[in-house]
């Protein structure tokens, strides 16, 4: 990343404009240098929470609240964390319908080529899990049946620095941490700063060529998903579509593709590793 001296993100005007809530500006990253490593702060994370069974444990909000307290500790500590005089639902109504995602609400400096990323709470991103859902079936006296599908669930801070970490490493991203952000509601946001690539939405022909030649193994999924596998990292790439990937003369950049490490069940339904 560039030095960027004074560079903004994510200023907006807030507030009701009332006695009890005037209208203030909301600034959530000026820099001179963007950004923190997700690597460093991923391990410091991990680090923290090695020894508290509720920050890794297998109930997944549990944990991600029990890891937002030791990121906002670790935030404060090394000079990232915002304290926000404003609620989420406050901020997030200031922000255009067009620029709010399932995972994120984003932001644009187009002066220093930036796009900046505030996770919507309570989540942190999302990352696949197995689901079961009932089949359906015409006649209602029918014994109940259930079938597997991979859906989304919200991913916990530690699963948030993972992806990045790895688009990073397996996709030659320069994803970083501005801040960490503590609403006026108790709520907790990551905001991330990333370059902003050219082009135009890939083909998904063009996307699949672009996998298995850098050595990814296309996954057949009954649920519907685009999904791909690193054996040699051993990464599954999900969501891998035109949206999160654009193709312009150099070539194809992966920038929104969720990375993550599949647990046992989704590789025995994913058949990963044939027995």
């Amino acid at each position: 990343m560039p030095k960027l001296a004074g560079c903004q993100i994510f200023r907006r005007e807030v507030g009701s404009g009332s006695c009890e809530r005037p209208k203030k500006t909301l600034l959530i990253g000026e820099f001179e240098t963007i950004g923190h490593s997700v690597t460093s702060l991923q391990d410091q994370l991990r680090n923290l929470c090695a020894q508290d069974g509720n920050c890794l444990g297998e109930r997944s909000g549990e944990s991600s609240n029990a890891q937002a307290q030791y990121l906002l500790a670790l935030a404060d500590e090394l000079g990232f964390l915002i304290r926000s005089e404003f609620s989420w639902s406050e901020f997030h109504g200031s922000i255009p319908d067009e620029l709010r995602g399932s995972e994120h609400v984003v932001d644009f400096n187009h002066t220093v080529g930036l796009v900046g990323k505030i996770t919507i709470p309570p989540g942190f991103g999302l990352t696949p899990f197995l689901h079961q859902v009932e089949t359906a079936h015409a006649d209602p006296s029918s014994p109940k049946e259930f079938r597997d599908l991979i859906e989304f669930r919200i991913a916990t801070p530690l699963e948030y620095l993972k992806r990045w970490s790895a688009c990073n490493e397996v996709f030659g991203d320069d994803v970083r941490v501005a801040s960490v952000i503590l609403w006026e509601d108790g709520l907790v946001s990551i905001c991330t700063i990333q370059p902003q690539y050219p082009g135009e939405r890939a083909d998904q022909r063009d996307i699949c060529k672009y996998f298995k030649e850098n050595g990814w193994q296309h996954i057949k999924d009954a649920s519907g998903h685009e999904i791909f596998y690193h054996y040699a990292y051993q990464i599954m790439a999900i969501d891998a579509v035109g949206r999160n990937c654009f193709i312009d003369s150099q070539g194809i950049q992966p920038f929104d593709v969720i990375l993550c490490s599949p647990d046992a069940e989704l590789e025995k339904f994913l058949n990963i590793y044939p027995h």
